[in-house]
């Protein structure tokens, strides 16, 4: 049974942070380089969805694989391209 869909911004940053093995400051770090945008609650808090942890998942692997910051940004483009042309 699925109580809430993959976009739907469920997630706190410690509970992000938790589920991804990273500390909140990377996941701050990450959206402060623009490669992630978690939704807000009136009271600033951040909310992650299922697709933002796909995402940080596959950021944190290519930053695993010595990718920098910038390179990763252009291949996440290069991927959210590809797969818009698959649709």
């Amino acid at each position: 049974m699925k109580i809430h869909g993959p976009d739907e911004p469920v997630y706190t940053i410690s509970v992000a942070a938790r589920l991804l093995g990273v500390g909140a400051q990377t996941l701050r770090m990450l959206e402060r380089e623009g490669l992630v945008s978690p939704a807000r609650t009136e009271n600033n808090i951040r909310l992650y969805s299922e697709n933002d942890l796909k995402t940080l998942q596959r950021i944190l692997e290519l930053c695993r694989q010595g990718i920098n910051l910038a390179g990763i940004r252009v291949i996440l483009e290069m991927e959210k391209k590809e797969h818009a042309g698959k649709k």
